[in-house]
C-alpha cells in the first residue's frame, strides 16, 4: 500500500458550507474519487487488538463517527468502535438480533451520543478472500447505504480494507485516510469497558493520536532547523568568501604599495650613490690638482734655481779664467745662531704664526725651517710627509712646501 502524509484543505459543502476536514492526515493507497473515507487512528489501534485476542475467529464491531456531503461526494469520519461479544458468524452471514442492536445503542448512548452508525468491522482469518455471499447479504440488510461501509482485516498480519456496496456488490475501496486526533470519548471507552484488558495496558493506547501528531510535528521542526542550518551555513559561506575577496584586493593594493615605495627607496639609493661617487671623484680631482699645483711651483723654483746657478757660474767662470782668488773661508754658524734667535725671541715671547706654505730660500735646509716656523727641530718628519720628501738634505731654492 501506499502511504502519504499531508494535510487536506476543506472544501466547499455546498452553497456557503465548508467541510472541516482534519489537518493531520496520512493517506492509505489511492482513495477513491466518489467517495472519502476517514478513520481515527484510536479506532484503528482499537480494531487490530480485538482482531488478535481472538486470531482463530471472527469478530465484529460497528463503525461510529459523522458523514458529510461535499460536491455530491459522501465524506465518512470514523471516530469511535463498538465491539460485539460473542457474535457468531454463519454462511448465511450475522445474526443482529434485537439484543444485538439494543447492546450497540446502549453503548452509543453513553459513550458516543453524537455519532451515527457508519458501517461495521469485521475479521476474518485468512483474508484477503472473497466476502462470503452471506455477508454482502448482511451489509445491505443493516447497513445498506452510499454512507456505509466495511472494514475487514486479518487478524495476524493485521491488513485491512475497507468495501462499499456498489452496482448489486461490495466493492473494494483502494484508499483511505487515517486522521489523528485527542479522541477523548474513545480513549474513556477502551478504559472503561476493559475487554479483558488492565487499565495500565490501556494508557499505553491514551496519547498515541497525540504522540504521533508530536512525532509529525517535530519532523517538520527538524526539517525547519536543517534549513535554518542550511541557511546559515549559507551565509556563513557568502560572508567568509566575501571576507577572503577584499582581503585579497588590499593585499593586491597594498603589495603595489609597496613595489612602488621598493621602487621610490631604490632610486634615492641610487642617486644617493651616485652623488657620493661625484664627491669621491671631486676629492680625487681636487687632490690631483693640488699635487700637480705643488709639482708645478717645485719645478719653477728648479728652473729658477738652475737659472740662478747658471749665472753664477758665469763670472765664477771668467773670474777664474784671469785669476785665482783664494778660497773662501768657511761659513762660521754664527747666521744659524743669528737665525735661531729671532726664532727663539718668538718662543719666548709666544707668539708664533705658522704659514700654510713655505719656498725655500737659498742656503734653507730643513732643520732651519723648522726651527724658523716652529721654533724647534721636531717638526721635520712631518714637514717631509706632508711633502713626500724622502730625503731631507734635498731640497731646492724656490720649492715650495707645505707646512703642517
Amino acid at each position: 500500500m501506499i502511504e502519504i502524509v499531508y494535510k487536506e484543505k476543506a472544501k466547499e459543502a455546498g452553497p456557503g458550507r465548508k467541510l472541516d476536514l482534519p489537518k493531520n492526515v496520512r493517506q492509505i493507497g489511492e482513495p477513491e474519487d466518489n467517495r472519502k473515507i476517514y478513520i481515527e487512528d484510536y479506532v484503528i489501534t482499537y480494531l487490530k487488538k480485538i482482531a488478535k485476542e481472538t486470531a482463530l475467529n471472527s469478530r465484529a464491531a460497528i463503525l461510529l463517527g459523522n458523514a458529510d456531503w461535499m460536491d455530491g461526494i459522501p465524506y465518512l469520519f470514523i471516530r469511535s468502535a463498538v465491539a460485539l461479544k460473542d457474535l457468531p458468524v454463519y454462511g448465511d452471514g450475522i445474526p443482529f438480533t434485537d439484543e444485538v442492536w439494543a447492546e450497540i445503542y446502549g453503548a452509543i448512548k453513553e459513550y458516543f451520543s453524537a455519532q451515527d452508525v457508519l458501517g461495521w468491522f469485521l475479521s476474518i482469518p485468512g483474508y484477503p478472500m472473497d466476502l462470503d455471499p452471506g455477508l454482502v447479504k448482511t451489509h445491505i440488510n443493516h447497513f445498506g447505504g452510499v454512507d456505509k461501509v466495511l472494514m475487514v482485516a486479518e487478524p495476524s498480519d493485521g491488513e485491512e480494507d475497507f468495501f462499499a456496496y456498489e452496482n448489486g456488490r461490495l466493492s473494494r475501496q483502494r484508499g483511505y485516510y487515517i486522521f489523528y486526533e485527542r479522541n477523548e470519548a474513545m480513549q474513556r471507552y477502551m478504559v472503561e469497558t476493559g475487554d479483558g484488558e488492565s487499565i495500565e495496558v490501556k494508557e499505553e493506547f491514551e496519547d498515541r493520536a497525540t504522540r504521533s501528531f508530536r512525532t509529525l510535528v517535530q519532523e517538520k521542526k527538524d526539517l525547519s532547523g536543517q534549513k535554518r542550518v542550511m541557511t546559515f551555513l549559507y551565509t556563513a559561506s557568502t560572508f567568509l568568501v566575501m571576507v577572503v575577496l577584499v582581503i585579497g584586493i588590499t593585499l593586491i593594493n597594498n603589495y603595489e604599495k609597496m613595489e612602488g615605495l621598493e621602487m621610490a627607496l631604490t632610486e634615492i639609493s641610487q642617486s644617493l650613490e651616485s652623488q657620493e661617487g661625484q664627491a669621491e671623484l671631486s676629492t680625487a680631482d681636487g687632490e690631483q690638482e693640488l699635487a700637480k699645483a705643488v709639482e708645478l711651483e717645485n719645478a719653477k723654483a728648479q728652473e729658477d734655481r738652475t737659472a740662478e746657478e747658471e749665472e753664477q757660474e758665469k763670472p765664477e767662470a771668467e773670474e777664474e779664467a784671469g785669476q785665482e782668488e783664494p778660497e773662501a773661508e768657511p761659513q762660521t754658524e754664527e747666521p744659524e745662531a743669528q737665525e735661531q734667535e729671532p726664532a727663539e725671541e718668538a718662543i719666548s715671547q709666544n707668539v708664533v704664526s705658522i704659514p700654510e706654505s713655505y719656498t725655500v730660500q737659498k742656503g734653507d735646509t730643513l732643520l732651519k725651517i723648522s726651527r724658523k716656523i716652529y721654533g724647534q727641530d721636531n717638526k721635520i718628519d712631518d714637514i717631509c710627509s706632508l711633502n713626500g720628501i724622502e730625503d731631507i738634505n734635498h731640497i731646492l731654492v724656490g720649492q715650495k712646501l707645505l707646512l703642517p
